[in-house]
């Protein structure tokens, strides 16, 4: 649970427990020191670290009616739910000696996106629509105001307007902003690779992929590039280029993320943390992946992902058109099901 995805993908879930129940007290446990990826969220009351049996043990509440388990491959809180006897206990079926123990339970699916598995075992509980309940939850984070969240450094304020996104913030601190045309279609692209450069698209890649669209596709696009602390150098050559359809999310808050995906015509993302806010908000997605990974990219008709053609799992192998093609077909399944999609341009 060390990568920001890990955590986003349970964001949904924590969200939908506070729907259904306001009034309850949820904690999260988590075997890794991760506390600042969910403290900020209005969802969550208090955080454990907990990593072997007995600090789970104590972290589960005997007062607790509902526990959930979205760790599938681990006995320990099977058994610490076991001994803990909460009234409810939710958790994955994957063929572990403690399957027995779940109330109500999800069958384990490594062909599953996580984050709907991560929902699927709620629901197992309580019916609810996913779909609907990942757009909500991006859109709470986007209307979030106050402590900058998940990754964002405490001196950096939230943008309060949707429609205006910070240009760059240098080392001081120092931010700049600028606004665009709320009419012009906005394109999101999210180059992280925090895991490494086997799942990075190369920098140039995006840039190229900015061009395409803007000679086919969206000949009036503006462009909101989602970057990290790992993404320095890329962020560096990118402002050198003095692109003015060009603008930088760089090290921002999630919620300023979220603001910028729900009002996206198109994301295109590698596998990074947060493309999973625009998983979650079904807006035109197309992923670009080294190999398959269907836990991480959620099969939909709003969505789409791309691997190398060319029987290597290098993801620079990966062409700007092949990406191209992927964007033009997820907009035209769009287009045919909402009319009303693409109006900004």
């Amino acid at each position: 649970m060390r990568f920001l995805g890990t955590q986003i993908v349970s964001y949904p879930l924590l969200y939908q427990i506070k729907q259904f129940w306001p009034e309850c007290h949820l904690r999260v446990v988590a075997q890794d020191a991760v506390s600042q990826h969910y403290l900020n969220l209005p969802w969550v009351d208090a955080f454990t670290q907990a990593d072997k049996l007995p600090a789970v043990y104590r972290a589960m509440d005997g007062s607790a009616d509902l526990v959930i388990a979205l760790h599938f491959a681990s006995e320990k809180y099977g058994i610490a739910a076991l001994l803990k006897r909460p009234t409810f206990r939710l958790g994955f079926k994957n063929k572990r000696v403690t399957d027995f123990v779940w109330t109500h339970s999800h069958r384990k699916d490594f062909s599953e996106y996580m984050g709907l598995a991560n929902l699927r075992v709620l629901a197992a509980f309580k019916d609810f629509d996913p779909a609907q309940v990942a757009r909500r939850c991006v859109q709470a984070l986007a209307e979030l105001e106050g402590p900058a969240l998940a990754t964002a450094p405490p001196d950096l304020a939230p943008v309060s307007d949707a429609t205006t996104y910070p240009l760059s913030v240098n080392e001081s601190g120092t931010q700049s902003f600028g606004a665009f045309d709320a009419n012009a279609p906005l394109v999101v692209l999210m180059p992280g690779g925090g895991a490494g450069d086997y799942k990075r698209w190369p920098i140039e890649h995006y840039v190229a992929l900015a061009d395409l669209l803007k000679s086919t596709l969206m000949p009036q696009a503006r462009f909101c590039f989602v970057m990290g602390p790992d993404e320095a150098e890329q962020h560096r050559w990118l402002q050198s280029l003095e692109r003015r359809d060009f603008v930088y999310l760089m090290t921002r808050p999630l919620a300023d993320i979220a603001k910028a995906v729900m009002d996206a015509e198109l994301v295109v993302a590698n596998d990074c943390g947060p493309s999973h806010l625009a998983q979650f908000a079904g807006v035109p997605y197309v992923g670009i992946f080294h190999e398959s990974n269907r836990e991480w990219f959620w099969t939909r008709e709003t969505s789409l992902d791309v691997l190398p053609q060319d029987g290597t799992t290098e993801i620079k192998n990966v062409r700007p058109e092949q990406v191209l093609q992927a964007c033009r077909q997820v907009l035209s399944r769009v287009a045919s099901t909402d009319p009303q999609h693409g109006s900004k341009g």
